[in-house]
């Protein structure tokens, strides 16, 4: 699968799990916390993924828009992660807690909405398919070994 599929796809699914984050009743006394550990979980192995093997290659094209795209988009990266951070050191029943998970699914749909419109078009310039589905590869494995880890 194309690298850009398969993180359009994990897009989708992070955009399904706001969803249910969002809709009310979904989240029964106390799970807001399981809810929160989930999409974070999410979150990070999608940004380590990204990290490790789709940043780095796309940088190292000769392209000076990559290189801007992905110091943008690595900058996105610490802007969440200092979400993460806050979210992480509060319980789900403190007040502010759903104004930050706000700013944070912003934040995230933000970044999407970037990669998506100029990120992806971007790397469809600077590789030839078979990159762009070896790096699909090398993205699914990743997957495998970051999710295992994280159970």
């Amino acid at each position: 699968m194309k690298v850009t599929v398969l993180m359009r796809n994990e897009h989708e699914a992070l955009k399904a799990l706001f969803n249910s984050y969002k809709k009310p009743g979904a989240r029964k006394q106390g799970g807001t916390r399981e809810f929160f550990n989930e999409i974070r979980r999410e979150i990070l192995i999608h940004q380590q993924m990204e990290s490790e093997i789709f940043y780095p290659a796309l940088a190292a094209t000769s392209s000076s828009r990559a290189t801007e795209l992905v110091s943008r988009a690595e900058k996105e990266h610490r802007t969440v992660e200092n979400l993460l951070q806050e979210l992480s050191g509060m319980s789900g029943q403190e007040k502010n807690f759903e104004s930050k998970m706000d700013s944070l699914m912003e934040e995230v749909l933000r970044h999407i909405k970037s990669e998506e419109e100029e990120t992806f078009d971007e790397a469809r310039k600077n590789f030839p398919e078979v990159r762009l589905e070896e790096l699909g590869l090398e993205m699914e494995d990743r997957r495998k070994i970051l999710t295992a880890i994280a159970a």
